[in-house]
């Protein structure tokens, strides 16, 4: 079974340094930039002969605005999953850093220190975070085949919870997925579970791209 995750192309948000999150606003809408990024990766996957059988998309508009300019081409049909969302920021989505501090100095001297988020309002908390992550891929696994090859459409913070949940570690690495980045994985969906040697063998279980971005060179 092949999985690539993609993040959606550059918003304004991201030129803003803005807390994205749960919510569509005007500010987290693809730019000019962040669409022709989605033509380049369409590009990119014509030249290369890459198809999908199955697409799945987050229902924010960013994510599914970089599924439908990038895949149009292959006619498939797009599954919109709610919890591809992106994670949810509470109260700070929407404001840059210096504007958290200056509306709400408590919570942002506190999340400064502990990136506990349960300290802000509104927000997913990490361990609701972590399970949606493990909901998401347990999902792909269930519902598809070793035969399969699935794109998956979403945002920097969910997938770092997707990704954790793949390499089975509760740690939350740090890592700064790039506009339209790719993030491939080839696995054996049927001995996911298995306790047997075969949890040992790398041809089973295999990081094909990290973070990649082969597109925008096109």
């Amino acid at each position: 079974m092949k999985l690539l995750l993609i993040r959606h192309g550059e918003t304004n948000a991201n030129l803003q340094m803005r807390w994205s999150g749960y919510n569509d606003l005007i500010s987290t809408n693809l730019t000019e930039t962040g669409i022709k990024q989605a033509r380049k990766l369409s590009t990119w996957f014509q030249i290369n002969k890459i198809k999908p059988t199955h697409i799945y998309s987050s229902p924010q508009i960013r994510s599914r605005s970089t599924c439908i300019i990038s895949t149009n081409f292959l006619g498939l049909p797009i599954r919109i999953l709610s919890d591809l969302r992106e994670t949810n920021a509470g109260i700070f989505e929407g404001l840059t850093w210096q504007e958290i501090e200056d509306k709400y100095p408590k919570e942002a001297s506190i999340f400064v220190d502990s990136r506990d988020w349960t300290h802000i309002k509104n927000s997913e908390n990490d361990i609701e975070r972590l399970e949606r992550g493990k909901r998401i891929l347990n999902l792909l696994i269930t519902n598809h085949s070793n035969d399969d090859s699935i794109f998956v459409f979403s945002h920097g913070g969910i997938m770092r919870q997707i990704i954790a949940s793949i390499l089975e570690t509760k740690k939350l690495w740090n890592m700064s997925p790039k506009n339209t980045s790719l993030f491939e994985f080839s696995f054996d969906k049927d001995n996911w579970n298995t306790e047997s040697n075969i949890i040992f063998s790398p041809l089973k279980w295999k990081i094909l791209q990290f973070n990649d971005t082969p597109h925008l060179n096109v």
